[in-house]
């Protein structure tokens, strides 16, 4: 099964703000991982009436904001299969996740996550940002249609 997730590419002044993710949500409960730097994603949930509620509610979470402008949604999905391991413990094969750009029209020291989740944000210069990410399938949609190259 795949899950359905919004994720957001959020930039401010010029850079691009990301999340450190430290735990992820099992069939079991919370299970600590090896940090990740990403950016602001999650699954679809039921009450979520659009996708643009999901990636509000998706960033309050990780942020603890609400001083965020829906810029666009690409048209492209960013796609990926998890892992053996991670497919059994969190019951998906894959995510299929619809990216928005967000503009972050507030005050970065005010950011603080409210998901247990996420332990960390940085707003970072899209010179270092290849560095920080941690995913290909990331890395990949940034080059192809944040920062326009073809790879």
């Amino acid at each position: 099964m795949i899950r359905k997730a919004v994720g957001a590419i959020v930039v401010t002044k010029n850079a691009y703000v990301l999340v450190c993710k430290s735990w992820q949500n099992t069939k079991d409960g919370k299970e600590r991982i090896e940090d990740e730097w990403d950016i602001a994603k999650g699954g679809v949930e039921r009450e979520d009436e659009t996708l643009e509620a999901a990636i509000l509610r998706e960033l309050y979470e990780e942020t603890g904001s609400h001083a965020f402008t829906l810029r666009d949604q690409f048209t492209e999905k960013l796609t990926f299969a998890f892992p053996s391991e991670v497919k059994r413990k969190i019951g998906f094969t894959g995510q299929e996740t619809t990216v928005f750009l967000v503009e972050f029209t507030g005050d970065l020291e005010d950011l603080t996550p409210k998901d247990k989740e996420i332990s960390k944000l940085k707003a970072v210069c899209p010179d270092e940002l290849m560095d920080y990410l941690a995913h290909d399938e990331t890395k990949q949609f940034f080059r192809k249609y944040v920062l326009g190259d073809e790879c």
